[in-house]
């Protein structure tokens, strides 16, 4: 039987640490029949960059990978990939002129853009002190008082008007066109990742649609779930505080891709009664200004992920807009958000974000003191 590679691109916000655990303790088990190689970002960007000057230790480190990997089915796995379809190219025809590979098969998922962004921001954009001031910026330019707004209410509102949303089919025909002439020996694969509505076993699926064989009965106990959300209120908590520093002012916050664990201990730290503070987002914020903001999103992709739903034969179900959902025009935007302003209370929001910062300082510093 000829050896199979699959190379799995991610990407970012979609599952693709799930994946990558599942693939990790599978290849425990498995052992001899199956590989699994979670790559490293560095030799990636440096192979690339490499690739891209046509220089001879472009595939250094990649070879280094597939040659280790003895297997009849092994998995390459780094979500960065899926933003460079022409390295992913180089590593198919790699895989199968030098490593002795038969069929290399490329996986990636996909998610709703608002969807993309809002988990974006929860994960990473909160903290991020450049981004919370280029959205504050915004609604100064506008004249809005963004005060009275949500870190997200502010990120999404800035991206309605201005952001280009991720798009699946550009960079799904890239990589098809990338593997054209390979033939049958590669083929290109794709899903939206599974939701609450429209949930399915990740692994299984993965492992189905790639066409890899592993002999167990099984996969339940493989199906795992990381990169838990943040507590909303840590999350409005932070964005809030960083907000009002100035750029000149230091913070012991950590920033994106900094201090995850930390952050999750001090979210075990937040006392019960935050929960009864957080009751009161939807009063203070009232949801429509999201729901609109998140419409218009969903909306102005649609068309595009049509067309990726057609190309990779993917449920326009994941995709489809909320009744009543429309592209507005910046004029239309600007008059949602005005709108929203006015029956907004600043008094109101400011107490409730003083009372939101001294409950999370509490937990932190228990952290501190503890740790």
């Amino acid at each position: 039987m000829s050896r199979k590679l699959v190379i799995h691109i991610g990407a970012q916000k979609c599952a693709s640490s799930s994946l990558q655990a599942s693939l990790d303790l599978l290849a425990e088990v498995a052992k001899d029949d199956f590989g699994f190689c979670h790559l490293k970002p560095e030799l990636l960007r440096m192979a690339n960059q490499a690739l891209d000057r046509n220089e001879g230790s472009a595939f250094d480190y990649l070879d280094e990978v597939l040659a280790f990997q003895t297997g009849s089915q092994v998995v390459i796995s780094h979500e960065m990939l899926g933003n460079r379809p022409g390295l992913v190219s180089a590593i198919a025809g790699r895989a199968l002129a030098k490593h002795d590979f038969g069929c290399v098969v490329i996986s990636g998922y996909s998610r709703l853009q608002s969807s993309f962004h809002v988990s974006e921001f929860s994960q990473w954009g909160f903290r991020g002190r450049a981004k919370l001031y280029a959205d504050r910026d915004v609604f100064l330019v506008h004249k809005l008082n963004w005060r009275k707004f949500t870190a997200l209410e502010r990120s999404l509102f800035a991206f309605s008007l201005g952001g280009a949303d991720r798009d699946w089919f550009a960079d799904y025909q890239a990589l098809c066109d990338g593997v054209n002439g390979f033939g049958g020996a590669v083929n290109v694969v794709s899903c939206h990742m599974p939701t609450r509505s429209r949930p399915y076993a990740l692994l299984e699926h993965f492992l189905s649609s790639t066409g890899l064989s592993i002999g167990l009965e099984n996969f339940d106990s493989f199906d795992l779930r990381k990169n838990n959300a943040f507590h909303p209120v840590l999350i409005h908590a932070i964005s809030a505080h960083l907000a009002e520093l100035q750029p000149q002012h230091q913070s012991f916050f950590p920033g994106p891709h900094e201090g995850n664990d930390w952050l999750f201990r001090v979210c075990s730290r937040l006392p019960k009664r935050v929960n009864l503070l957080a009751s009161r987002f939807d009063l203070l914020f009232p949801p429509l200004l999201r729901e609109v903001l998140i419409g218009h999103l969903d909306s102005r992709s649609f068309a595009s992920n049509q067309q990726y739903c057609d190309l990779m034969s993917v449920d326009i179900g994941y995709f489809k807009p909320s009744q009543g959902a429309q592209v507005l025009s910046k004029e239309e935007l600007l008059a949602v958000a005005r709108e929203a302003s006015e029956v907004r209370n600043l008094e109101d929001i400011q107490q409730f974000n003083r009372e939101i910062e001294n409950e999370c300082m509490q937990a932190i510093r228990a952290e501190i003191v503890a740790g």
